[in-house]
């Protein structure tokens, strides 16, 4: 398959159904529990970047590493779930579809969405080593003002949970989310990488269901 799981910021069908949540968030529950767990002699003297280093799991740490390794690599696909066939409008069904792992730090790794015809879907899927573990974050705003993004929400998302792999991750929504947009209460975001073949999957389900998938190949 071609992937693209994970990325997908899990545009729900009813497109940002799932949005919400800025930068400014309060703090999750999750953050403070893993504050709680380090020793203050530890964190003294160490910043925010520090912190969330120091606490990443390490196999969250072989799956940043193993997006690091990629960055400014692109990939193209398509949405595979739902079938065109069984939508009536979703900007992210009947097009190609093109990612692009655009900027890497140390804690942080940003993947920009694009539809078919080049267009940017005002989308990216953000990566996050913060105190409270590995976070996807999905940001609708991009380069817009507030002003140009109206009511649309974006930041939804979630912290990884401890089933996934150096090469596939889990990420069931945070209280942001839930707060945010209750119906998303029980998403899943996935994302994929295979690394012999050269794809990256991006998947979503609400209730235990499949809600979005998309399957994308490494070009060039």
């Amino acid at each position: 398959m071609r992937i693209l799981s994970a990325l997908l910021l899990a545009f729900p069908l009813s497109i940002v159904a799932a949005c919400g949540a800025d930068d400014t968030a309060p703090a999750d529950p999750a953050d403070t529990h893993e504050m709680a767990e380090m020793d203050h002699a530890e964190m003294e003297g160490m910043d925010h970047d520090e912190v969330a280093l120091a606490s990443l799991d390490p196999v969250h740490a072989e799956f940043m590493d193993n997006l690091r390794g990629l960055c400014g690599a692109t990939f193209e696909g398509r949405g595979t779930y739902p079938d065109e066939a069984d939508v009536d409008d979703h900007p992210l069904i009947g097009t190609g579809l093109r990612n692009v792992i655009s900027e890497c730090t140390d804690t942080m790794v940003r993947i920009e969405l694009y539809r078919e015809d080049g267009e940017y879907w005002h989308g990216a899927w953000v990566l996050e080593a913060r105190p409270g573990g590995l976070h996807l974050f999905h940001d609708h705003v991009g380069d817009r003002t507030p002003e140009e993004v109206g009511d649309a929400s974006h930041g939804y998302g979630g912290y990884a949970s401890d089933e996934g792999t150096a090469t596939r991750q889990y990420f069931p929504a945070d209280r942001v989310t839930a707060e945010m947009i209750p119906d998303a209460e029980t998403n899943v975001w996935m994302m994929d990488l295979d690394l012999d073949a050269g794809t990256f999957v991006y998947y979503l389900e609400r209730h235990g269901e499949p809600r979005f998938r998309a399957e994308m190949e490494l070009q060039g």
